[in-house]
């Protein structure tokens, strides 16, 4: 019997352990994107880019692009995405990309793009951080 209760603590404990950031990296619920993100570097000050975009996803898996930047200035644009087995792919008339979600939270999203590691200097390219817009 005590060796019995002694498993059941040590199985309690272990699942304890798993922080939120483990479950967000493993438990990607697709219907989170819905909605408008905008693009945050704000951990990344020196990495950002002057201007911005803002990406808003729609369940018939259209979104609308829209991009600020201080030389070209606004212009917006309506693309495809599909999201399966926790990678989203883009498709734009140039081609298609796919990013592995890293976080999908109601307020967080990050992506990798697939085939690369996150390391300095590859924001916007290769990796990408979202913060829920409404």
């Amino acid at each position: 019997m005590k060796r019995i209760f002694a498993i059941l603590i040590a199985m309690v404990g272990f699942c304890g352990c798993l922080n939120e950031k483990d479950y967000a990296e493993h438990a990607i619920v697709p219907s989170l994107i819905v909605g408008s993100w905008y693009e945050s570097y704000e951990i990344y000050p020196d990495l950002a880019w002057d201007g911005g975009a803002t990406y808003t996803f729609n369940e018939d898996e259209s979104y609308l692009l829209e991009v600020y930047d201080v030389e070209a200035g606004y212009s917006s644009y309506t693309y495809n995405y599909t999201i399966s087995d926790g990678v989203i792919t883009t498709t734009t008339p140039y081609g298609s990309t796919s990013y592995k979600i890293v976080r999908l939270d109601k307020s967080i999203m990050e992506w990798q793009k697939v085939g690369t590691e996150f390391s300095e200097g590859t924001l916007i390219t290769d990796y990408k951080r979202f913060k829920r817009k409404n």
